[in-house]
């Protein structure tokens, strides 16, 4: 008779191993699990109105004339067992960094954006409460410009629960509790067909919004009424009178609102010297190309803060000595066991 206490032995202690490994690297995950308490929701719904363009789009897509009013309505549901409060607003499509058409933020417009949704229409009720298993219809009134124009309007009615008193104890939890709908409005007045198109601002290094890490921020535009979607961007970056290639960077399907800036973070993995240095810059849409070149300065404080950066990114990439070491230990362990138990057999 064979004897598997070896077998056993080694499958047990390479279990254990396992079971170990998975939840040190999976620690993280479980923690953002934990964290991420949903909490009572609601639904929106756009009641779509007779001049939608296209009635299979769940958002309102209107064609209007210059100066025409219309009011707009959205069905809000608690489909909850306790009451909760709803916030509402109307913010213009901007754009982040990201590429990412966006509804986040008031008071944002760009300098080429003639007609502001924000302008456009006036949230009738800012705030409505909501009792257990109720609906309710919020109320718009949306006028359109004076002067006939090409193109569209973009903007979002943002609908935001409000956190009642015992969510706001901390702030990570009311943070938390903050779920939000967002419903788009693209307006226009004209079938003529109105494309992207795009120019740079600026060039500069600087921190991103998201990241916190210093990189190059190409302040891009799209200067028409037109949705851009499809984009693609690639960056090279070199020092300024030498034709060597130090960053090249691409980035594909990305989105800008119409009349919009996005400042796009190209970031910066190798150590650039103080000094002035050249940015390439190619977008590419439907077959179409646009092609920039800008300089810029890297600052000798902006230098060291670029050498600290990639220097903590290293440390925090490498895998941790001990680990390595447990891994070889167990993996040792498994090939004495199963030597041990083919000896036994033979």
């Amino acid at each position: 008779m064979c004897d598997f206490s070896g077998l056993k032995g080694s499958t047990i202690l390479f279990s254990i191993g396992f079971i170990f490994l998975f939840s040190v690297l999976n620690v993280k995950t479980v923690l953002a699990q934990t964290d991420s308490r949903e909490t009572n929701s609601f639904y929106v719904q756009a009641v779509i109105p007779q001049n939608q363009v296209d009635i299979n789009k769940s958002y309102f897509d209107l064609k209007m004339l210059p100066e025409e009013e219309q009011e707009l309505h959205v069905k809000l549901v608690n489909p909850e067992d306790s009451p909760i409060s709803i916030s509402i607003n109307a913010i213009n499509a901007t754009t982040t960094e990201e590429g990412m058409i966006d509804y986040t933020v008031k008071g944002i417009q760009d300098e080429t954006l003639a007609y502001p949704f924000e302008s456009l229409i006036k949230v009738l009720e800012t705030t409505m409460s909501l009792q257990p298993y109720e609906t309710k219809i919020a109320h718009f009134h949306l006028k359109m410009p004076k002067e006939r124009y090409d193109g569209v309007i973009a903007g979002g009615l943002r609908f935001t629960k409000n956190s009642v008193e015992s969510e706001t104890k901390s702030k990570e939890v009311a943070v938390q509790q903050r779920f939000h709908y967002v419903l788009g409005v693209v307006l226009k007045e004209t079938d003529t067909s109105v494309l992207p198109d795009y120019e740079i601002d600026t060039v500069e290094v600087a921190k991103s919004k998201q990241g916190k890490k210093i990189a190059v921020i190409h302040s891009i535009r799209n200067v028409n009424a037109a949705i851009s979607k499809k984009m693609a961007l690639k960056f090279i970056i070199r020092k300024k009178g030498d034709e060597t290639a130090l960053i090249k960077y691409e980035k594909e399907a990305l989105e800008m609102a119409p009349n919009s800036m996005m400042d796009f973070p190209v970031p910066i993995k190798r150590q650039l010297r103080p000094g002035t240095y050249i940015s390439q810059t190619q977008i590419n849409q439907d077959g179409k190309k646009w092609a920039f070149e800008n300089e810029f300065q890297i600052t000798r404080g902006q230098a060291k803060r670029i050498k600290e950066e990639n220097e903590e990114t290293k440390i925090v990439s490498k895998v941790p000595i001990w680990l390595i070491l447990v891994i070889i230990l167990l993996v040792l362990l498994v090939v004495i066991q199963t030597y041990s138990l083919w000896r036994r057999k033979k």
